[in-house]
């Protein structure tokens, strides 16, 4: 069940690729257009291009080093935290793109203090609230894709018995497959060997790290970054997310 506090939820994932890289670019245009209004459109672009580059490398920096924005521990208040500290690194490089205009005559910590820390301040209210609803109509959208799985696994057949792989989660070195007569273990396989090895057993991919085989699904939730499963015999729920809806 989905904790009433928005911040406490899960958050629609956020790995790097190509929708974070368009998602910076219509930022950039955003702010290239805004300074028009104030400045040359050459040093307009300059910020526009800026506030690109800041936000690409810092992305793709801090999830090198293991920040992860995905699955349950990546909320809102995370997500909230994480813009907090990427407009702070995009005041203080415009900052210093204005200081370079001007002869490097503003370079005072109390001036950089001024200008980023309000900039921060007033600029998360805005993504806080586009925030909430990005995640409130994921969750809808996601729920009713949840009703019709649960609907499609009650009218479904009782789940098979034997030896069969229910459920993958994929490691590059060693997958842990569950089986339905209740073991789990681990192979070194990958992706492609996992497919290769249970192939006719009913696996499908429903998420990049998890297969699942859909005559074991027990119930289905959702939240903003896709649906859980709910398996005969596992504890724990498999995660898909939203490419991988039809699959299901």
């Amino acid at each position: 069940m989905l904790s009433r506090n928005p911040f406490a939820r899960p958050f629609p994932e956020r790995p790097f690729g190509r929708g974070v890289v368009i998602g910076h670019g219509r930022t950039a245009l955003f702010v290239f257009v805004a300074l028009l209004f104030l400045f040359s459109p050459l040093l307009a672009l300059a910020y526009g291009v800026a506030t690109f580059a800041v936000a690409l490398v810092y992305h793709y920096v801090s999830e090198a080093l293991g920040v992860r924005r995905r699955g349950p521990r990546w909320t809102l208040l995370r997500w909230t935290l994480d813009q907090a500290v990427l407009l702070f690194l995009v005041s203080v490089a415009c900052f210093l793109l204005f200081n370079a205009t001007r002869d490097w005559s503003l370079m005072n910590l109390r001036v950089l203090l001024y200008i980023t820390v309000p900039t921060v301040l007033v600029g998360l209210l805005p993504i806080v609230v586009s925030g909430v609803a990005l995640q409130l109509r994921a969750e809808g959208e996601y729920q009713k894709v949840a009703g019709r799985v649960q609907l499609s696994s009650l009218a479904g057949t009782e789940a098979p018995a034997g030896y069969v792989a229910y459920a993958v989660r994929i490691d590059p070195g060693k997958s842990a497959v569950h089986f339905s007569d209740g073991r789990a273990e681990r192979v070194p396989l990958d992706l492609a060997g996992v497919v290769t090895r249970y192939a006719g057993q009913g696996l499908r991919r429903c998420h990049p790290d998890y297969l699942v085989n859909l005559q074991y699904i027990v119930a289905a939730t959702a939240d903003a970054q896709g649906l859980r499963l709910r398996l005969y015999g596992m504890e724990t729920t498999v995660p898909v997310s939203p490419p991988y809806f039809a699959n299901i």
